[in-house]
């Protein structure tokens, strides 16, 4: 089975049914001053920074349907229930100032992963795909969670 998220238009089709989603990334782009070194990001799994991308465009897999009591994370930042993709992409590592703050982008890059579909209060992630209603993604992670003991399913992002 096969589920679409085009970014641009902001929809998630999966069973028929369309999802609203949004992709609004939390990235350095409009410059690195003010950015304290408890907001940079590291990529997951080499933990260097790096400015956080869109999820990236292409054909991934879905894992697995985690539920908020068997992760840690606050409600807030994940809603009830996550669903891990294998997608991950090059990004360029970023070199630290003496006081861990951004400092410039090197040219060196490094593949990052831990991309995920979920809910946030938050209107940006750190790429991944954000399902804009606590209810619909509640309803997309048991109908995936369902169709994961049945078949292989991957998601479209356009």
């Amino acid at each position: 089975m096969i589920i679409t998220a085009d970014l641009k238009k902001g929809i998630l089709i999966a069973n028929g049914g369309k999802f609203s989603i949004t992709c609004n990334v939390r990235t350095l782009k409009d410059g690195t001053r003010g950015r304290a070194a408890k907001e940079v990001r590291r990529c997951i799994p080499d933990n260097l920074p790096y400015d956080p991308m869109q999820f990236p465009r292409g054909m991934w897999n879905i894992l697995a349907v985690e539920w908020r009591k068997d992760f840690q994370f606050d409600e807030r930042e994940f809603g009830d229930v996550k669903i891990r993709t294998d997608a991950w992409q090059e990004v360029k590592v970023w070199e630290l100032d003496k006081d861990g703050n951004y400092l410039k982008a090197t040219n060196n890059f490094v593949k990052d992963s831990g991309y995920l579909l979920h809910y946030s209060e938050s209107l940006t992630t750190l790429g991944c795909i954000r399902v804009a209603i606590k209810t619909e993604m509640n309803t997309l992670a048991k109908f995936i969670q369902e169709q994961l003991k049945k078949e292989k399913i991957q998601i479209e992002v356009l």
